[in-house]
Parts: C-alpha cells; sequence; structure tokens
C-alpha cells in the first residue's frame, strides 16, 4: 500500500506540473497580448480603450534618452488617466507601435512583458526603445500596474529586428518527438531570399527557452548563452542572405515517461557550398499529456579532436 501511494503521489504531481506547462502557456499568451492591445488603442488614439488596459492606479513611465545617445536621460511619469487623454488629443497621423519580440515572465498573479519596440507617425519613423510592462491578474483578466519605455533615435539594429508572428503549434510538430525534432530543422533551413518560419519555431519551445551554443577556440570553450529572441536576432540575416540548411543525420533518444532527451547529429552547409559543418544538439524535452515542448537546447559543432561518436550518427 505506502508503494501504492507513493506512486499515486508522484503520477499526481507530474500531472500538476504538465497542467501548470499548458497553462502557463496560456497565460504567457494572454498577458503579451494586452500590450498589443494597447498599440491597437493607441492607433485609434481611443483614450477609453486605453484607460481600460490599467489598473486604476496604473502609471507609465518615460525615459527620454538624448538624441545623440550620450548624456543622461530624462523621465517623465504619466497616470494611465493622463497617458490616456495625451494620446487621444494628439495630432497628425495614427501611431503605429511594434514589438516583434516580446519575454513574458509570469510568477502567479504578476507578470511582466518586455521587449524593444519602433514607433512610427503615420508612414514617418519616430524613434524606438525599450517597453517593459507590470501587470496584475485581476477579475477582468491582466492589467497594466507600470509600464516604462525609453525613448531613443540610434535604431538600426530595431529598424532590422525580425518580427516573430504568434501562432498556433501545428498538431503534426508537437504531437510526437519525431514530429518536433522534424520542425525544429525545417524552421530555420531554406534558400537564399527565403524567410526563416520563425514564428512555427517559436511555438516548438517553453516558456524562457534558453539555447547555449559551446564554442572553441583552440583548448579554450565559451558558451553563448541566448533567449529565442536573440538567437532569431543573430542567425537570420545570415540564414537568408547566405541560404543556410541544417538536416539530421544520427539520433540517439532516452524517455522516461513524460521526460525525454535527445541527442540530435546534424550536419549544415551554406546555399554556395563553401561553409558546411557537423555537430549534435543536446535537447531537453517534456510531454505534458497533450503535446511535447523542447525546454533547452545545447549544441556543440564537431572539430578534428572533437568527433561525433558513431552511436550518435544512427537512429533516423
Amino acid at each position: 500500500m505506502r508503494e501504492k501511494n507513493e506512486y499515486m503521489r508522484s503520477f499526481a504531481f507530474l500531472l500538476l506540473l504538465c497542467n501548470a506547462v499548458s497553462v502557463f502557456s496560456q497565460a504567457e499568451k494572454e498577458a503579451g497580448s494586452v500590450a498589443d492591445d494597447l498599440f491597437a488603442a493607441m492607433k485609434e488614439k481611443s483614450a477609453e480603450k486605453i484607460r481600460s488596459l490599467f489598473t486604476p492606479e496604473g502609471q507609465l513611465v518615460a525615459i527620454d534618452k538624448p538624441r545623440t545617445g550620450d548624456g543622461v536621460s530624462k523621465t517623465r511619469v504619466f497616470t494611465a488617466d493622463l497617458f490616456a487623454k495625451n494620446i487621444a488629443g494628439a495630432k497628425g497621423g495614427d501611431f503605429i507601435e511594434k514589438m516583434p519580440s516580446k519575454d513574458v515572465r509570469i510568477d502567479g498573479d504578476l507578470a511582466m512583458v518586455s521587449g524593444r519596440y519602433t514607433f512610427y507617425v503615420g508612414d514617418k519613423f519616430s524613434h524606438c526603445g525599450m517597453n517593459t510592462f507590470h501587470l496584475v491578474k485581476t477579475e477582468a483578466g491582466w492589467k497594466i500596474a507600470n509600464a516604462a519605455s525609453t525613448l531613443e533615435f540610434q535604431c538600426d539594429r530595431d529598424l532590422k529586428a525580425v518580427d516573430v508572428p504568434v501562432i498556433e503549434p501545428a498538431v503534426a510538430d508537437v504531437s510526437s518527438i519525431d514530429g518536433i525534432i522534424k520542425a525544429f530543422y525545417e524552421t530555420i533551413s531554406g534558400p537564399v531570399g527565403q524567410p526563416r518560419q520563425w514564428g512555427r519555431d517559436r511555438t516548438l519551445y517553453s516558456q524562457g527557452i534558453q539555447f547555449f551554443a559551446i564554442d572553441r577556440d583552440g583548448a579554450k570553450v565559451n558558451v553563448r548563452k541566448m533567449t529565442h529572441t536573440q538567437y532569431v536576432h543573430s542567425t537570420d540575416g545570415s540564414f537568408v542572405k547566405g541560404g543556410f540548411t541544417e538536416t539530421e543525420i544520427g539520433r540517439v533518444t532516452r524517455r522516461f515517461g513524460n521526460l525525454a532527451h535527445v541527442f540530435s547529429s546534424y550536419q549544415w552547409q551554406t546555399a554556395d557550398k563553401r561553409s558546411s559543418g557537423r555537430g549534435v544538439n543536446s535537447i531537453e524535452l517534456l510531454f505534458d499529456g497533450k503535446r511535447w515542448w523542447i525546454t533547452a537546447v545545447t549544441w556543440d559543432d564537431e572539430t578534428p579532436d572533437n568527433k561525433i561518436p558513431k552511436e550518435f550518427l544512427n537512429g533516423v
């Protein structure tokens, strides 16, 4: 009986964990949408809609950076009411604000949504910066308790930022280990000039996904840690400009219940075939009872003194 009770407690805990992953993803989506709702309300210049997205005591802090990028910033603080009235009363073209990629962090009834943004007035570019939204969960949904935005004018990196659309995951991509590994390679591969499938790629990962790239310089080993946003922005330009294809050439899978680890060996090459290589992806996965999630990825490239083991080249 003790063994059975221990098993049931462990099983119940696993169900709670799996349900938490699913609910957490939905909460992430709902919290992230508040920023989009605010931008839509600003475009309409609707004071009522803007005000409805804040808590009663909500406020916004504007941090004005000097146009040269140097020197001390100036800070302006607005209540939600004043911010809504200022936007609604502004003359000129539509206010168009975009955050190509959002980082959403949730802890119970608190959430933080952050990301770089660009701001246009009609067709004219105005400025860029960093947005942070501190949200609280209320009976009416997520509301902005506090927002802070930098206003910057050195904006080359933001104008080149990649827009990662928010889309629903494809059932075929996430219902099996084979499907999610297949999608993992397909999303980043393609010929010269072809946009990568970053929206589809994002659906494969759990919230807060981290990528770890191992770089070797002789005997020295360096590890680069990246968020999904950082990975997209650091690779998209070269992938699209030069063409890039990565394919799986071997796999070793270890699974226990709803947990799995995959050593996925790969080979890659550019479209002109002048650059190529091989390596191994270490992929951690979790099944939540409905779908698979990739929770972490680390990769290491093959070198003359770091060859892929033979057993890693089977199973595909």
